[in-house]
């Protein structure tokens, strides 16, 4: 039987405080470290994995989950509308379902941030599906007191309610750029006395991307605004399952098109409507974000990472992370352990 949790009240609050601890507490065992990292690790009877806490000095918390739940895992939650949170999935899925907004969720390279006004519901995993993601939680008043220290003034967030709750629930490409940043954090495993600096400043890169997203006007393009059926937003969902299937011989555009029943024309523009990007940058994307979490949490060798997300050959895996990444796999793997 799934487990559920309840988490509510404002970043900060004892109440938050306490029903954090609480919740953490049932579920696993938790290490205090030097390095101003807490790390609940999870019980067996709880699943496997670890959930660590970063506070800032910024007031800022970084959150990183790498767990599986025994079980299916489900977490209610009541938060006011000051509470800020920015979450980029690595690797997973998660679904969340809130009273006003709707249902949707996260899955790997999405990136959801909470609407100013209070919200109710549940996320829930599924039964021994690891979920891989960073988060950064807060007030908006903290963030504006932030953004002030700094010099920089606080973004108006005057986003449509359409708009809110589609970032809200990871429908939206337009947050895309957050998830850089957030990503070097998940990967980063290097405990040194440059640590939180490195941290702190991924957060500040994080939230510059933020902040250029939320003072352009937004002019989504989703699905409703191409007339997509219900069954054709389906099939386009289950497209980055088929192409990370079968990455060692990539379906053509044709291939894809006969699988969802769409033309290769409906494939490409209601892809992009829903995700932001191409079909095959999207899985370029993906492929290399596995491999950089892949270099810091094994030790494979490089060649062995790169077949595995889909390079035919070394010499092609080095050239494309180099390109992205602005260094060579080794050097990144010898950086971020």
């Amino acid at each position: 039987m799934t487990q559920v949790h309840h988490l509510a009240g404002a970043a900060g609050t004892t109440t938050l405080d306490a029903t954090c601890a609480a919740y953490y507490a049932s579920i696993a065992r938790t290490d205090e470290s030097s390095d101003g990292t807490v790390r609940h690790r999870l019980r067996p009877e709880a699943g496997d994995g670890t959930i660590e806490v970063t506070s800032l000095r910024s007031g800022f918390h970084l959150v990183r989950y790498d767990v599986a739940f025994a079980g299916g895992h489900q977490v209610r939650y009541a938060f006011p509308g000051d509470h800020f949170e920015l979450e980029h999935c690595v690797d997973g899925r998660m679904h969340i379902s809130e009273a006003h907004s709707g249902a949707g969720g996260l899955h790997a390279g999405t990136v959801a941030l909470s609407p100013r006004c209070a919200t109710e519901g549940v996320v829930t995993h599924g039964d021994g599906e690891r979920y891989r993601a960073v988060s950064i939680t807060g007030t908006w008043t903290g963030l504006e007191s932030y953004l002030g220290a700094l010099g920089v003034d606080a973004p108006t967030d005057n986003r449509p309610e359409s708009v809110a709750r589609e970032q809200y629930l990871g429908r939206s490409a337009a947050l895309r750029p957050v998830a850089g940043p957030l990503e070097e954090i998940f990967v980063h495993r290097r405990r040194s006395p440059g640590r939180l600096l490195f941290l702190e400043s991924r957060l500040v890169a994080a939230l510059s991307a933020l902040i250029d997203e939320l003072t352009v006007a937004p002019t989504p393009a989703d699905a409703r605004d191409l007339a997509l059926d219900d069954h054709e937003v389906a099939a386009l969902h289950r497209v980055p399952a088929l192409l990370w299937r079968e990455r060692h011989t990539p379906p053509t555009l044709a291939d894809l098109a006969r699988a969802s029943s769409m033309s290769v024309r409906r494939l490409t523009t209601g892809f992009r409507a829903l995700y932001g990007t191409s079909v095959r940058e999207y899985h370029r994307r993906r492929c290399l974000d596995r491999a950089a979490a892949l270099l810091v949490e094994t030790d494979w060798p490089v060649a062995r990472i790169g077949h595995e997300v889909g390079y035919a050959s070394p010499s092609n895996f080095g050239y494309a992370f180099r390109r992205d990444r602005g260094t060579s796999p080794a050097r990144f793997r010898q950086a971020h352990s």
